[in-house]
Order: C-alpha cells, then sequence, then structure tokens
C-alpha cells in the first residue's frame, strides 16, 4: 500500500522566501515515489484517483466534534456536485487522535495534534495505481487560535483536504496572490474580505475544480472497490476487510510550504507492506 498525504495552512508573507528555501531542500533529498503515471492531468496529485467501472459513492466515517460537524457536511454535500462522484456522510470508525484509515472510504478526523505546522492534513493509500482509502485531520491546536478559529479558515482547510482525497492539486500555491475563488487555492485570507487577497472567497470548491475532477473521471477504469459502489452499506459504517489490489501504499498530500518525507513499514500476519509518505503543510511560523 502507497500512503500519500496533504496538508492546508497558510504561511505569514514575510516567511514565504524562507519557507521556499526549505522546500527546495527537501525535496533534493526525497526519494522518488515508486509509482508509474500517465501524463498528469491539469490539476491531477499525480493522477491519484479512486478507480470506477461506474459512477462513485464514496463514504466519509464522521470523527469530527460538533464544532467541525457542520463544515465536515458542507463539504461532503459541496464536492457531490462533482460528475460520477458522490460523498456520503457515514459514521466514524475510528478515533479522532489516531485517525487510522479504513479501507475503502475516508475517515476525517480533529483533535489537537500539536504544534505541527499544519491545519489540515490529507493523506491517501494506494493500490494498483488507485486510492483505496484515505484519512483528513484537521489540527485544533490552530484553530484554537484566533487568526484561524471563524469560519472562512475551517471551511477552506476541510475543502481542501476534500478535494485532496479526490485527486485534486491545488490550483496556485502562493498565498500573496489574489484568491482564485476556489478553496484549492493558497491564501492569506479564505474569506476575501480583508483586502489582502483581492474579493473572492476561497471557502468552497470553484468551477475549475469540478472540471479538473471530470478530466480526472472521464473514463472508466481498473476495479472498483465494492465498497465505493452505489448502494453498498452495511449498518451506520461501511465493511472493513480486505480487497487488495496488489501492494497498497500511504501518499501524503503534495503541499509545497513545507516537505517532509517520511518512511514507515508495517508488518502484516501474510506480508509487509512498505509505506512512503511524502508530506507537505501549510505551516505555522
Amino acid at each position: 500500500m502507497t500512503t500519500q498525504a496533504r496538508a492546508g495552512r497558510s504561511w505569514p508573507a514575510s516567511t514565504t522566501l524562507k519557507a521556499a528555501r526549505w522546500i527546495a531542500a527537501a525535496i533534493a533529498f526525497t526519494a522518488p515515489i515508486t509509482m508509474a503515471h500517465a501524463a498528469k492531468l491539469p490539476q491531477s496529485w499525480n493522477n491519484y484517483k479512486w478507480a470506477r467501472t461506474a459512477d462513485l459513492t464514496i463514504r466519509v466515517g464522521d470523527n469530527v466534534s460538533a464544532v467541525w460537524d457542520p463544515y465536515l457536511n458542507s463539504a461532503i454535500s459541496e464536492w457531490s456536485s462533482a460528475a460520477s462522484i458522490d460523498l456520503v456522510h457515514a459514521g466514524g470508525l475510528t478515533t479522532a487522535k489516531a485517525c487510522a484509515p479504513v479501507y475503502g472510504g475516508v475517515q476525517a478526523c480533529n483533535a489537537n495534534y500539536g504544534a505541527t505546522g499544519w491545519l489540515g492534513y490529507a493523506t491517501v493509500w494506494t493500490a494498483g495505481g488507485f486510492i483505496v482509502q484515505a484519512t483528513i485531520k484537521l489540527n485544533d491546536y490552530y484553530f484554537a487560535k484566533s487568526a484561524y478559529n471563524n469560519d472562512a479558515w475551517r471551511s477552506m482547510i476541510i475543502c481542501q483536504e476534500m478535494g485532496h482525497i479526490l485527486g485534486l492539486d491545488h490550483r496556485d500555491e502562493n498565498n500573496t496572490n489574489a484568491n482564485l475563488g476556489t478553496c484549492m487555492d493558497y491564501t492569506n485570507d479564505p474569506s476575501g474580505l480583508k483586502g489582502t487577497n483581492g474579493t473572492l472567497s476561497n471557502t468552497t470548491p470553484g468551477a475549475s475544480d469540478f472540471l479538473a475532477l471530470a478530466g480526472i473521471y472521464a473514463s472508466v477504469n481498473g476495479s472498483q472497490l465494492a465498497y465505493t459502489k452505489p448502494g453498498y452499506r452495511t449498518g451506520d459504517g461501511y465493511w472493513i476487510g480486505e480487497e487488495t489490489g496488489g501492494e497498497a501504499f500511504a501518499v501524503p498530500e503534495p503541499e509545497v510550504w513545507s516537505l517532509l518525507l517520511l518512511g514507515f513499514g508495517l508488518t502484516g500476519a501474510v506480508m509487509r507492506r512498505r509505506a512512503n509518505r511524502l508530506s507537505l503543510h501549510f505551516r505555522e511560523a
């Protein structure tokens, strides 16, 4: 299983250059991800996507608090406007702190994860070239701070992480540019009301995001997981099982503010799975 992760946060403008230097050094250190991909489609995150032979129904396990529930529900509803994709709210199947993945779907969690430097962190695991499970972490260590404890930041971060687990990359990675009107855009002001990044709001998906997803999921391919087929449901959650399509890898999201390379091995009763974790984050200065 291959894991890739991605996180959401913003640099103050004064730290951007310092961050860029740090990123360049980290990229030089990074080993390549051992996955073959075709030519990358516009706004695609390394061509990562869920396999589909028909429409997708991706269940999002709710491990978030009552404070986060409205934002989670909004993000699920907004991204469900994408063609061939329906996100469905489901009962959580992990703990908020651990936020462990569950095969066949997404687990969304919030907790105080500490001074990690990221507000949100999305991770996808792939097998056979397709996403098979994903997690979204929302870091209350930062959302307890007045700068981020507001509707605009909460909406943008959870929206952006949800876009990542569908296979979307960012539209723009310069947080001082004018807002593009999509949560997949970096900014210092997601609300568009402070005069620092123009007047557009970056709190919801934009038309460009849906066009990108339409391209990414234009063709049917692979072997769709039973758990992502419309109508597949057991109880309040969904089935946890093994429907592997080969060795699966965890792949962190490609944020560019900072780049961390993590490696970990998971040994099972029958096989050993290697995981390469490549993470990029919006970081706290």
